[in-house]
């Protein structure tokens, strides 16, 4: 049956890319008159969709078809909420530039003039192993550039583009160590490939809107980091003069640098800096790339994303599809945007995006609603809401997030207040504790409960508190498949008695651990919950008057 379903699926896609045939050189042919010279950018646009629906066919037939049609043509990744590590206390948000980089088994976190060491493990929290405060960075430009490579950070602002040497950052190790500072590099876009760093201030960010003259030029740095105490810029590429009119986000995708703005989106060969070559052309505007570093390129604005692979050995880009932003705008009187950075999940398949409210005062964004995750495993058709390929998840917290980057099956975002927020996970596992306040516990003990689904069975529920197990051994989901809850999977609940009359007074941590079938073990949910102490941890509930 599901061969049948497959084979249909196919003819039904085959279908619909002969009538684009049909409907693309009826066009042609009307264009061919006089009064009908429009019509040849008809002709390109329905030609540019065919083009689309037909890489779609050769993914869902040579890649994905099995995947895809067993799970009945629809997106699952849904990022839910698993946990949060603070803030650091020693400085804030706004004193130095962000971003969140992996390294092997640990991944660095720079917030606020703090770089915190995480280690990496299995089960979903990322555990703090050191915290560093960089007391000779210079930078306090919240927008500045940031990247990590060859164990090196690499950050840019008003002091100019500092390098940190993290080779020996790591539990038992020492704290960062500045390599150089060079004046006059300040950037708020940065790029590394190889020896050669690329730096933009972009055109988002300028006063004035880019017109392709010096009024209101922009400018992309090529930097020599040969040798890292003492960067040397080699090249430029300006905007003057350029179709693309004022450059707005850079990118290294398969050994090439991609810029884009308003006029369009380039892509140049940059293996002789002094000497850049314009490669690829595409006229899709965009003020923000996003980029898996060897064949997908994404090309974004506010409203809509376009995805783009690298073709005919890396000579061309061709688009496979268009991501518009979720119908979010329900109860909200403000404006609703994609946020400027994103991810793709290599592993999963899957483009991460973030939609941000914006405040129509500032016209910068007021706060992070939720995630907007689109799986190009399912085929891409724009005729519903929500698109089959697509899956929205709300974030926690009233304020804006950023840096969202996949790690395994879980994705981490920096929020202005939060600290380091834990999302997961996509095609494992899910789910929530179903825990409103202190109210819901009896004196004496009571139950705390919730639901989990995922991709495998999920054989057996864990509950903590902080790092103490409550669940000894662990429960087993039960009772009929929940209704109430939207999943592809069946969703199951699991209850766990608990006595919290004791806890002492604080802010404590109930995570929420399954393992599945497979014997994958992922925590799926976390929340904090303040205890007063004991003797205020727990209600005694009144007793009510029979009625007869």
């Amino acid at each position: 049956m599901r061969g049948h379903d497959n084979t249909c699926q196919k003819q039904a896609l085959l279908k619909k890319l002969d009538e684009c045939e049909i409907v693309s050189a009826k066009t042609k042919y009307e264009s061919s008159s006089a009064e009908r010279v429009p019509g040849v950018v008809f002709w390109e646009a329905s030609m540019r969709v065919c083009s689309r629906i037909a890489l779609v066919v050769i993914l869902i037939s040579g890649l994905a078809a099995p995947a895809v049609f067993a799970q009945r043509l629809i997106a699952d990744c849904p990022l839910e909420y698993v946990a949060s590590n603070p803030a650091p206390t020693s400085s804030s948000f706004l004193q130095s530039p962000h971003g969140v980089f992996r390294s092997g088994t640990q991944a660095f976190v720079l917030r606020g003039q703090t770089l915190t060491t995480y280690t990496i493990n299995d089960v979903g929290d990322l555990q703090p192993a050191r915290e560093d405060v960089i007391t000779s960075l210079g930078a306090r430009d919240v927008k500045g550039g940031v990247a990590f490579a060859n164990n090196h950070l690499f950050i840019s602002g008003e002091a100019g583009l500092e390098i940190y040497n993290l080779t020996n950052v790591r539990p038992g190790g020492s704290a960062p160590l500045l390599v150089s500072r060079t004046p006059g590099l300040r950037y708020h876009r940065i790029v590394i490939s190889g020896n050669t760093l690329v730096g933009l201030y972009p055109a988002t960010d300028l006063p004035c809107y880019p017109n392709g003259t010096t009024t209101c030029a922009t400018m992309i740095d090529m930097i020599s980091i040969a040798n890292l105490a003492a960067p040397t810029r080699v090249g430029i590429l300006s905007s003057v003069g350029s179709f693309i009119l004022g450059f707005n986000d850079v990118a290294f995708v398969g050994g090439l640098l991609a810029a884009t703005g308003p006029g369009g989106t380039f892509l140049y060969n940059i293996s002789t800096p002094s000497n850049p070559r314009g490669i690829i052309f595409d006229g899709t505007p965009g003020t923000f790339l996003v980029t898996n570093g060897t064949s997908i390129l994404a090309v974004g604005n506010e409203q809509s994303v376009e995805t783009f692979v690298l073709t005919n050995s890396n000579t061309a880009l061709t688009p496979i599809a268009i991501h518009n932003i979720a119908e979010l705008k329900v109860e909200r009187s403000n404006p609703i945007a994609f946020h400027p950075q994103g991810s793709i999940d290599e592993t999963n398949g899957r483009l991460i995006l973030m939609v941000d409210e914006i405040d129509p005062q500032t016209l910068n964004p007021a706060r992070t609603l939720a995630f907007d995750v689109f799986d190009y495993t399912v085929p891409f058709y724009l005729g519903s809401d929500p698109k089959p390929n697509e899956s929205v998840s709300y974030t926690r917290g009233d304020e804006v997030k950023y840096n969202p980057v996949a790690i395994g099956p879980y994705v981490y975002v920096i929020g202005e207040m939060s600290g380091l927020q834990t999302y997961g996970a996509c095609g494992q596992m899910t789910g929530r504790i179903e825990f409103d306040s202190l109210l819901s516990l009896n004196c004496g003990g009571s139950e705390i409960r919730g639901w989990v689904t995922g991709s495998q069975r999920v054989a057996n529920v864990e509950l903590f508190i902080d790092n103490t197990p409550l669940s000894s051994p662990p429960v087993i989901p039960n009772g009929p498949a929940r209704a109430d809850i939207s999943s592809r999977t069946p969703v199951y609940t699991w209850r766990v008695a608990v006595n919290l009359d004791q806890t002492a007074k604080g802010l404590h941590t109930l995570r929420a651990i399954g393992t599945d079938a497979n014997g994958n073990r992922r925590q799926f949910a976390s929340t904090s919950v303040f205890f007063p102490g004991p003797g205020q941890n727990c209600s005694n509930r009144r007793r009510t008057a029979a009625v007869h």
